[in-house]
C-alpha cells in the first residue's frame, strides 16, 4: 500500500502522457518476422538511469539509499527510464524520483498533463518548474530541463501521511536537483 501511495503521482504523469496507440506489441512481432531478412539496425537509444547516482551522491543529497526503487513498481514506462529515493528515515516526508526520456522541453507544454510552468534556476540549469494537472502545490512539486537529447524531470510527492508540511515542496525539490546536479548528465 506504501508503495503504490508513492508511484501513484508519477503513474497518473506517464499514464496520461502515454495517450493512445493503435500499435500492439503482437503487430510489432509481426512485422518483424514478416519480413524474412535479418534486421541489421542498431537498437533504438536508451536514455540514461537516474539508477546509476552513486549512493554516496545519494545519502548527502539527504535521501535514504536503502529506498532506491528503479521504475514504477520495477519497469520503465513510455521510454523514461525512472529512478526514486524516500527522504532520510527521521523525515520520512516525501518520494523524490527522477525521469529521464528522449523527449525534449516541449513534452510538459501540454497544458491537458502539465500546468503553472514557470521559469526557475535549478542549480546550474535552467529549469521549467510545473505542476501535474490537478496536484497540490503544497504537496508537490516538478521541475524539467534538458541535457543534451534527453528530458530529466524531477518530481517531489509528499506522503500522504503528513499532516504539516514543513517546506515548500518546489524549494525541497530545487535544493535536492542542485545537489545532484554533478552526477546528472551535461
Amino acid at each position: 500500500m506504501r508503495r503504490a501511495r508513492r508511484w501513484m503521482p508519477a503513474m497518473a504523469v506517464l499514464v496520461i502522457a502515454a495517450g493512445c496507440s493503435n500499435t500492439t506489441d503482437d503487430d510489432a512481432v509481426a512485422d518483424a518476422t514478416s519480413s524474412g531478412a535479418a534486421s541489421t539496425t542498431n537498437p533504438a537509444p536508451t536514455p540514461w538511469d537516474p539508477c546509476t547516482i552513486p549512493d554516496e551522491a545519494i545519502e548527502r543529497a539527504g535521501l535514504n539509499v536503502d529506498t532506491k526503487e528503479s521504475g514504477v513498481f520495477g519497469r520503465d514506462q513510455n521510454g523514461f527510464k525512472i529512478c526514486g529515493w524516500e527522504s532520510q528515515p527521521s523525515d520520512s516526508k516525501y518520494y523524490f524520483s527522477i525521469f529521464v526520456g528522449l523527449e525534449g522541453i516541449d513534452y510538459i507544454d501540454d497544458p491537458s498533463k502539465f500546468d503553472r510552468l514557470q521559469s526557475v534556476r535549478v542549480g546550474t540549469r535552467d529549469a521549467t518548474q510545473y505542476q501535474q494537472v490537478g496536484a497540490d502545490a503544497s504537496l508537490n512539486c516538478g521541475a524539467a530541463f534538458t541535457a543534451g537529447t534527453e528530458l530529466i524531470m524531477t518530481t517531489l510527492n509528499t506522503s500522504a501521511l503528513v499532516d504539516l508540511v514543513p517546506y515548500d515542496p518546489c524549494t525541497e525539490l530545487s535544493e535536492l536537483t542542485a545537489s545532484l546536479d554533478s552526477e546528472l548528465p551535461d
